[in-house]
């Protein structure tokens, strides 16, 4: 097939050099024509509209951007801030080439005093979001991608906070690592392999790179949220070199289908075991959202899903936690009556006298704590997941305009500290599920005493989850909610007798 040269040239807003378009189906990349380097990249979340310029896409989106608060990347040689300079300012020409689902670009440099002649090449698939560099460098020189504040994801408040920060990372066969922290002194001089990929990252976008030869790696962020990394060759003896740039969302699909071990990004936090659980749970998510077309709905039927899953360990814990209550009952009278009559060491030794006589460990309550213990690793692998989840990002569901925040169902008239400046309704819903379901699931057989402090226990822990869970994304509080719901119309089914009884 006969190729088609042609030159593009499009004035940027403002600006007074011109860019190169390469424009694919879920990107947008923009080469200037001084500096010869991609100079803004939009990426989109699934498929660009055909209208890409008139695309209303959240910030976050535009991974490079020329302007206040826009990524950057641009040729850097340490040091030698004329010689950088220098560099930069290269003016290019381009020859642009489409075909066979490609489309490359050539550009060379215009002669210029002090600076050899470059010659820069891109190829990017039109279906892909990696772009191909075959780059020039000088001796010495390296490359610096820096984060803008468009990387940046929206501040939550209160423990959600954790969400709302962009990093320089590394990606191997390890997993993810991060390189570097506001005011810290960053990672300097670190080697990085051919496998490994180097960038930065917010909660659901990112833009990484990764070359065709070892390079020595420098992590800062001079600011905060503003991350950058810079790569240069590692014997900086310069010369032609291939990189390969990665820009889109942190979402298992893409990631995999760029390479297999940027897999790593995902829930990279966790211990390889919960890791593997929040990987089963994304894909039960993933199933029933593709079925049903819904985030919400899915996060529901994720719930039922693994509370159905785990019915029979559940079962067990409830039948432990039943043994405890009875054997509580039953050796309450006698160990009360030692706390009334004895202390110190005789209290001591009477206690384990009572334990001997009804053939009871002193350790028994702590089969009380299965129930909890069996959900834990369930929670937090949840947790992770639906909290890093890109498909939730601008999902709604009821009241909720977006599954990845939290629900705010209205605003307050100020701003309160750690609360944030809104009334978010979903956590109290879900604290209101949990103090219904211990309310009618106490235990008649148990003494007065015990009830209530088994009930000051568990209202603790509502309360602890309610402070804990207020200010996280809503996905995140509708998994739990769901989950307390389901628990509630069981101990409704187990006590409809009673309750036909007591009406």
């Amino acid at each position: 097939m006969k190729a088609i040269a042609l030159l593009l040239v499009l004035a940027s807003a403002g600006a007074a050099a011109e860019t190169i378009v390469l424009e694919g189906g879920r990107q947008r990349i923009e080469i200037g024509l001084q500096g010869g380097l991609p100079q803004a990249w939009m990426s989109c979340a699934t498929a660009c509209p055909v209208a890409i310029r008139a695309i209303a896409a959240p910030a976050h989106h535009h991974l490079l951007r020329s302007g206040p608060g826009g990524g950057s990347l641009r040729f850097i040689v340490p040091g030698d801030a004329a010689a950088t300079e220098a560099i930069n300012r290269l003016e290019y020409l381009a020859i642009v080439r489409r075909g066979a689902g490609r489309v490359t670009a050539v550009l060379t440099a215009r002669p210029a005093a002090g600076v050899p002649a470059l010659v820069q090449r891109y190829e990017m698939d039109l279906q892909g979001r990696t772009l191909n560099m075959t780059l020039q460098l000088p001796a010495g020189a390296g490359l610096r991608l820096a984060a803008g504040s468009d990387l940046v994801p929206e501040e939550l408040p209160g423990f959600s906070g954790i969400y709302s920060n962009a990093r320089a990372v590394v990606v191997g066969d390890d997993g993810q690592e991060t390189v570097a922290d506001e005011g810290e002194d960053g990672t300097a001089g670190r080697e990085l392999a051919v496998a490994e990929w180097a960038g930065v990252r917010g909660r659901f976008w990112t833009l990484l790179v990764r070359a065709d030869r070892a390079q020595m790696l420098d992590a800062t962020e001079p600011a905060a949220e503003a991350p950058e990394v810079t790569l240069r060759p590692a014997d900086e003896s310069g010369g032609t070199i291939a990189f390969t740039l990665y820009g889109g969302p942190v979402a298992q699909d893409d990631l995999v289908e760029t390479a297999p071990g940027l897999e790593g990004m995902l829930y990279a936090v966790l211990w390889t075991p919960l890791r593997y659980l929040s990987f089963g749970l994304q894909w039960i998510l993933d199933r029933w959202q593709d079925l049903i077309g819904h985030a919400g709905l899915a996060i529901l039927l994720l719930s039922l899903t693994v509370k159905l899953l785990m019915t029979p360990l559940i079962m067990v814990a409830e039948r432990w936690q039943a043994d405890v209550n009875r054997i509580k009952s039953l050796l309450e009278p006698e160990l009360a009556a030692v706390r009334q009559e004895f202390k110190g060491e005789e209290a001591h030794n009477r206690t384990l006298a009572v334990y001997r006589r009804h053939g009871v460990s002193h350790f028994y309550a702590f089969k009380s704590l299965a129930g909890f213990l069996i959900q834990i690793p369930v929670f937090i692998a949840a947790f992770d997941m639906l909290g890093e989840n890109f498909r939730l990002s601008g999902e709604g569901f009821l009241w909720m305009a977006d599954l990845a925040a939290p629900d705010r169902l209205a605003s307050l008239p100020m701003p309160l500290p750690f609360f944030g400046g809104h009334f978010n309704l979903l956590p109290w819903v879900m604290t209101l599920f949990t103090v219904l379901a211990a309310r009618w699931q106490e235990e008649a057989s148990l003494a007065p005493a015990l009830r209530q402090a088994q009930r000051l226990r568990l209202y603790a822990m509502a309360a602890a989850f309610l402070l804990l869970l207020y200010t996280f994304p809503a996905g995140m509080v509708l998994y739990w909610t769901a989950n307390n719901f389901w628990h509630l119309l069981r101990v409704l089914w187990e006590r409809r007798p009673f309750l036909r009884a007591a009406s």
